[in-house]
């Protein structure tokens, strides 16, 4: 077998969807599907069989790709045929694109790899994945002649951009997102027909229509059991009169007719059909429309709201970044980062809390991630009269530690210092920052404490006493960095 690009035999294979085998060239990178076997002409097939089996029966012409941005969205196995039984053309090519060092993808990738997907690495950053997503896009057509149609699976709005060029390029292109309660919402960008999939319960959700249909199809079928039901008791009762001399009197024959009755009144439920397509519209705007966020004040409200409704353990305050993020998507239909492009907000999601007055940050130890906290909810935990061993156990968990000696006020510089260069562009950080979060944290300027500890001088006296920290004057300002031990 040969490349049908460039005629190499050098091939390896590389999955076998719908049954068929998938090739890779190892020296042009192209792919391609096995070929299968062609209708001899000789055989004895009628013409009128043949239309109606095998042409009826061929496949579109044309495969279909997958773009998958694996750290914005997940799909499984049945959402993934569940997308393949959409498309007209047949779902030959799966690229799923992630920062496949980060901890939280380490079993994910091999499956998706057992599943045939090309799994494409990029850098740690903001839109990364997006990024590449919008390069491979772009080049689809070139790279793969044969493909007709695009699932596009992220809920990134820049990914709008690769849809619209995808388009232009005569590509059936399919917008997949996430919406609340995990479920997956499927555009087909050139006909604006929308599908609903439940990653729930593995199946598709039905149209209004469909479900109403479903519907009236039941109560025929209740109607036609209850009128059977009727005429078999009518027979029973006749039966009764004419071979068994048993005449069934009036107050009987009330009875009965209760009884059928009291079945017809099932048939009263469809006006239910009715009240469903009058609320339709009503429906489908609750699972589109998502409150709207108009200004940063309005935006620091709302956080603060859903901070205050995570349950914590007693006397903790501190939750996870990540799960206030998934509880406002939840909420609001869009992450954090969307709404400061929305905003105009010119920091990432860690910077804005950490120098935001309203909140209170740290970083949860060996590990990349963050905790928030209320600000004023710390400052109420501080002043309560709690007994000495819980009081050192926040303090420590808070960061509140009280500065008693020299040496406590460097390991608390060293922490603070640590934390805001994690966020800098280099490894130091402005003098004047270090003395705003210090204050957001201790409640104390750091005048204030050296004072206390009866320390003369200022902040940058002691910063170059310390052997802790390296300083270097930049313009009319000083940087401080941590020193190489």
């Amino acid at each position: 077998m040969k490349c049908p690009t460039c005629g190499s035999t050098s091939l390896r294979k590389n999955g076998r969807p719908n049954n068929r085998q998938r090739y890779l060239c190892k020296d042009c990178g192209r792919q391609f599907m096995e070929q299968l076997p062609t209708l001899n002409i000789g055989q004895d097939i009628s013409v009128s069989q043949s239309k109606s089996t095998t042409l009826a029966e061929a496949p579109r012409d044309g495969i279909a790709i997958l773009l998958l941005d694996v750290e914005n969205l997940k799909i499984d196995i049945n959402a993934e045929k569940f997308l393949a039984n959409i498309s007209e053309y047949s779902l030959q090519v799966k690229i799923a694109f992630a920062n496949w060092k980060n901890s939280s993808l380490s079993k994910y990738d091999a499956e998706l790899f057992e599943r045939g997907y090309q799994l494409i690495h990029v850098p740690e950053g903001k839109n990364s994945a997006d990024a590449q997503m919008m390069s491979m896009g772009a080049a689809i057509s070139r790279q793969y002649s044969d493909a007709k149609a695009v699932f596009v699976c992220s809920s990134d709005w820049l990914l709008t951009h690769l849809c619209n060029s995808l388009q232009n390029q005569g590509l059936t292109v399919y917008r997949v997102r996430r919406q609340p309660d995990n479920i997956l919402s499927i555009e087909n960008r050139n006909t604006l027909e929308v599908k609903h999939y439940s990653l729930k319960m593995a199946t598709e959700i039905p149209l209004l229509e469909e479900f109403v249909e479903k519907i009236q199809e039941l109560l025929e079928m209740e109607n036609e059991a209850i009128s059977r039901r009727s005429s078999e008791l009518s027979i029973i009762a006749s039966l009764l009169d004419k071979r068994c001399e048993i005449s069934v009197d009036k107050q009987s024959k009330q009875n009965l007719s209760q009884v059928v009755s009291e079945e017809v009144e099932i048939l009263e439920t469809q006006n239910i059909t009715t009240e469903l397509v009058e609320n339709k519209e009503n429906i489908q705007s609750k699972t589109v429309d998502f409150p709207e966020i108009n200004s940063k004040a309005e935006f620091e409200q709302e956080l603060i709201k859903i901070i205050s409704n995570i349950p914590v353990k007693k006397n903790q305050i501190f939750v996870s970044l990540k799960l206030v993020n998934e509880k406002f998507m939840a909420i609001f239909g869009e992450d954090i980062e969307q709404i400061f492009e929305d905003l105009k907000i010119d920091k990432t999601l860690n910077n804005f809390f950490i120098f935001s007055p309203k909140f209170r940050v740290k970083k949860i130890p060996k590990s990349q991630e963050y905790k928030v906290a209320i600000a004023q909810n710390l400052q109420t935990l501080n002043s309560k009269k709690i007994s000495s061993s819980e009081k050192s156990e926040n303090l420590q968990t808070l960061n509140v530690e009280k500065i008693s000696s020299p040496e406590k006020l460097e390991k608390a510089l060293v922490n603070i210092i640590e934390v805001l260069v994690a966020h800098a562009p280099s490894n130091s950080v402005c003098i004047s920052h270090i003395g705003t979060e210090f204050k957001k944290q201790y409640s104390h300027s750091i005048t204030t404490i050296l004072k206390q500890l009866k320390l003369s001088g200022k902040l940058i006296d002691f910063l170059n006493y310390s052997n802790a920290f390296n300083i270097k004057k930049v313009g009319d300002k000083y940087q401080v960095a941590i020193a190489n031990k």
